[in-house]
């Protein structure tokens, strides 16, 4: 009876450890392109902000900032590393896609600061 509860127990384990697995893999195949781009317009948007003497999310405004900082250092980090994508695409690809929302960030800050 104790070796059935046992393996049991394992087959659970192994079952909802490998739920949680996937849950969070699912959510950095989805989130994280997003976070990436969000995080690199907040790192330029938010200091031209302050530079203008704009309101910049009032005193959520360092927090985002840190946590822009955070999130982009991730993705430099990663891309130094030749780290493999999170999303089943090709590094060189990933690569791009990263720079690109670097550029896209730079065009959003500058018709944020030109409106």
């Amino acid at each position: 009876m104790r070796r059935a509860d046992w393996q049991l127990g394992r087959l659970l384990k192994t079952l909802i450890s490998g739920l949680v697995r996937t849950a969070v893999d699912l959510v950095l195949l989805v989130g994280l392109p997003f976070a990436y781009l969000a995080g690199t317009y907040l790192v330029l948007d938010l200091p031209a902000r302050w530079i203008g003497h704009r309101d910049a999310y009032g005193r959520w405004g360092l927090l985002l900032f840190a946590a822009a900082v955070a999130v982009c250092w991730v993705g430099v980090l990663r891309a130094k590393r030749d780290a493999p994508p999170i999303a089943p695409v090709r590094p060189k690809f990933a690569k791009v896609m990263f720079g690109l929302s670097w550029v896209a960030a730079i065009l959003c800050t500058i018709g944020d600061l030109a409106g």
